[in-house]
């Protein structure tokens, strides 16, 4: 999609900091930050070519890394100053 979407800042949650290795980090960043938005669903595919288009709000990314654990990393603020994005696994609380 292009080559290479501003994602600001990434943060980790300390979740998904235990879980995964940095090279798995910087690899799911990376095809976050290309468009490559793994196992969301159309609807969100669709709102995230959007948001990214237009630089204006947010992307979700889902990956799927086996064993039941999955990995979500999300761009907050986009086309804003607050621009940030986190890398967490999701919690059912």
């Amino acid at each position: 999609m292009v080559a290479s979407l501003a994602i600001g800042p990434v943060d980790v949650d300390p979740a998904a900091r235990e879980w995964l290795d940095r090279e798995t980090l910087q690899r799911l960043v990376a095809r976050h930050r290309r468009g490559d938005w793994g196992e969301v669903d159309a609807r969100d595919a669709r709102d995230n070519t959007i948001a990214a288009y237009r630089q204006q709000g947010r992307l979700r990314s889902v990956y799927n890394l086996g064993h039941g654990l999955q990995v979500w990393v999300i761009t907050h603020d986009l086309g804003k100053d607050s621009l940030h994005t986190v890398v967490l696994i999701p919690r059912d609380d």
